[in-house]
């Protein structure tokens, strides 16, 4: 007696029939199964093609928006020269003084650079100083600082190449008789005549309970600022004459 058994099936038969089931679309291999059967086919084949494509799409937004977005205008830059001012304090005066002004913090800042070390005539200038020096010059050109605090012996050398505008020009008559006994004066460069470019922060607020000053800071408008009516409300607010 023969008996047939499916298992000797022509060889042939077996890999066409393979071969139709390879050849099945994703759309009728998913209509074939059951939700788990489904779930487990994703979670097996598609879940970190699917993190992948989300990451980088999500990392394109980024960079999108970190290009397209307004940036926030800068309404007063204060560069810190030689650490005439610490970073705490500097932090506290941005914040603060950001506050005092009423600005949008989404649309406008305050910003009080520390980061500018320079050297002095004479001294072994590293290639940070000389760096600092370069980007301090190309700020004064582009009109992108509007104050310069810096020690004395740092500020007169700004002072005498002309960089400051007379505090006689730029201060109300309030202001500038009240801190007449804080001025620093020089020439210039291209004028004999000495006149009042900068303030002496002593005694300013910033500077209450720091101790004894060893190289007074000084504060100068520079020539070509942009936000000269902030900087004559920064003056008032560091010496609280309202």
């Amino acid at each position: 007696m023969i008996i047939k058994d499916d298992r000797l099936k022509d060889p042939e038969d077996s890999a066409a029939i393979y071969q139709l089931r390879k050849q099945q679309t994703e759309k009728q291999k998913l209509s074939d199964m059951t939700f788990k059967e489904k779930v487990i086919y994703f979670n097996d084949y598609y879940r970190f093609k699917s993190i992948a494509i989300i990451a980088i799409l999500l990392f394109g937004i980024y960079v999108a928006y970190s290009i397209l977005a307004p940036k926030p205008e800068t309404v007063l830059y204060a560069a810190v020269i030689n650490y005439a001012l610490d970073e705490e304090s500097a932090a506290t005066l941005q914040s603060d003084f950001g506050k005092h002004l009423g600005i949008n913090p989404k649309t406008e800042e305050i910003m009080v650079d520390t980061s500018f070390f320079i050297g002095g005539e004479g001294d072994d200038s590293s290639q940070f100083s000389i760096s600092n020096e370069q980007k301090l010059t190309t700020y004064f050109y582009a009109a992108e600082i509007d104050v310069i605090i810096a020690p004395e012996s740092k500020f007169a050398s700004y002072a005498h190449f002309g960089n400051f505008s007379k505090l006689s020009d730029q201060l109300p008559t309030d202001l500038f008789s009240s801190l007449a006994d804080s001025f620093y004066s020089s020439d210039i460069e291209d004028d004999s005549t000495v006149s009042a470019y900068g303030i002496y922060l002593d005694g300013a607020t910033i500077y209450d309970n720091k101790g004894e000053i060893i190289d007074r800071p000084v504060l100068g408008i520079v020539a070509n600022s942009k936000y000269k009516p902030n900087v004559i409300e920064l003056i008032r607010y560091l010496f609280q004459l309202y």
